[in-house]
């Protein structure tokens, strides 16, 4: 018989342990490189997901700076000398050369540089984080060009012209690029609509009451205070009442349109009585003169204080610092006249009537003050009254014929029953005169305005209506 020896079975397991070991080298070699892999991912993940944040934030930036240069442009339309906020939208549009229809003239369009961001490709770095920065342009809302084409209805149901640069809604449009280090980038858009508020035909530049009876009536009638307005009593104003400090209404007071406080400030333009003196007929001097434009001498009172009444010019000298109209005599000399004074004017007679009212306007350096009841018309047309100082209507004036414009350096009363139309601008300049000390309209004073004058057009505000990101 044959004795076969036996196989050593750890000598036959020993490959099995090798392949097993190698099996887990293996699998620790494929979780080790996903591991590594996962990590690099991860990582550019994360650095994606900051560039993108970076970007994001750099268009917020440059929107959030867009929108208020924007707002700031368009809020103060009047002052810079446009005819409504949509004039000065499109003067943003057609870019600081006020030019479009070339590819030269259209390099500039929509863009904000001189007020403090560049045109595009042009932009501004941000610090902190390199290669971070924005740029912002703006558009008509029926721009091709902000990437949003708009068919014949979308045009109409929007207000809009299909010219680019041309506004005609009231509305534009802020696109704002952020940008972060390897090419990231972000668009947004936002829309911009400018609300003027009711027309006020009296605009102050300080507070103002409104009590009594009084009544502000028309298209146009409205009062905005740059301070605070306080309406009661039964006074009534048809349009809107604001302030841009605080508003306050008590008693049986009624508004017709917007009552509030915390609105934009109204822009005034400064009130000087010399840049209306070349539109005078006469020029009341200090002296007891009255001389025309060629400074030739009409009448003297400066010996007589009744001359210049007496040879028919309405006025009486009361010294250096006064002409006054006493008289219920229309003077044929007089009457038809625009006047400038180098003092104070008075008024405490009763000149004109409702078929025949006295034509008058006066520019003064100093107060005008009307106690009496006359009944007038504006001489200049679209003037009746420019004062360096106060301006006060105890009496019973009656106005007539077209709105005129009233314009006030320091302070306005109006205390009678008189009726006024027209626009009336109160510039609340610090006080010289102590003829007036806190603006008010009160008792049963009726001031009308429509709009004839010119003036009184409301405040606007700037608001951010849409907001989408590309």
């Amino acid at each position: 018989m044959t004795v076969r020896p036996c196989a050593s079975r750890v000598v036959s397991e020993s490959g099995m342990a090798l392949i097993a070991v190698l099996l887990l080298l293996l699998i620790v070699s494929a979780a080790t490189a996903a591991l590594a892999i996962s990590g690099q991912t991860e990582s550019m993940i994360a650095a994606n997901y900051e560039m993108a944040a970076q970007a994001q934030a750099a268009a917020e930036a440059g929107m959030s700076h867009a929108v208020d240069l924007a707002q700031t442009e368009l809020t103060a339309w009047q002052g810079n000398g446009f005819a409504s906020a949509g004039a000065a939208m499109t003067s943003l549009l057609l870019g600081p050369d006020g030019l479009a229809g070339t590819a030269g003239t259209d390099a500039d369009n929509g863009s904000l540089e001189t007020l403090g961001i560049p045109r595009t490709p042009g932009s501004i770095l941000l610090t902190g984080a390199a290669g971070t920065g924005y740029q912002a342009r703006l558009f008509d809302e029926d721009d091709p060009a902000r990437g949003l084409t708009l068919g014949a209805a979308d045009l109409v149901r929007i207000g809009e012209d299909g010219l680019a640069t041309a506004n005609a809604n009231t509305r534009l449009v802020i696109q704002a690029t952020g940008f972060a280090a390897n090419g990231v980038s972000t668009t947004i858009e936002a829309t911009l609509d400018a609300v003027t508020s009711g027309a006020a035909g009296i605009v102050s530049g300080g507070s103002l009451t409104v009590t009594g009876s009084a009544r502000i009536l028309g298209t146009n009638g409205g009062v905005h205070a740059n301070v605070d307005l306080d309406l009661d009593g039964d006074a009534d104003v048809a349009q809107d009442a604001v302030a841009s400090g605080d508003y306050t209404q008590s008693g049986s007071a009624t508004v017709g349109g917007m009552a509030s406080g915390g609105e934009p400030l109204h822009p005034i333009t400064p009130v000087a009585a010399i840049d209306h003196q070349p539109g005078a007929d006469y020029i009341l001097k200090s002296d007891g003169t009255m001389r025309d434009q060629a400074n030739t001498i009409i009448c003297d009172a400066s010996g007589a204080a009744s001359a210049c009444e007496d040879a028919g010019y309405l006025w009486t000298y009361m010294g250096p610092t006064e002409w006054r109209v006493s008289t219920n005599v229309l003077d044929a000399n007089g009457d038809n006249k625009t006047y400038y004074l180098e003092t104070d004017a008075t008024i405490t007679g009763s000149p004109g009537n409702a078929g025949d009212p006295l034509n008058i306007t006066i520019i003064a350096e100093g107060d005008i003050d009307i106690s009496g009841h006359p009944t007038i018309e504006a001489d200049t047309p679209g003037l009746l009254f420019v004062t360096d100082e106060d301006l006060q209507i105890t009496g019973n004036l009656d106005q007539l014929g077209a709105e005129a414009q009233i314009l006030i350096h320091e302070q306005f009363s109006m205390t009678g029953n008189g009726t006024l139309f027209a626009a009336i601008v109160i510039e609340d300049a610090a006080a010289v005169s102590p003829l007036v000390t806190t603006s008010q309209i009160s008792g049963t004073a009726a001031i009308t305005s429509n709009g004839g004058a010119g003036g009184g057009v409301g405040p606007t505000r700037v608001t951010v209506s849409g907001w989408r990101e590309l």
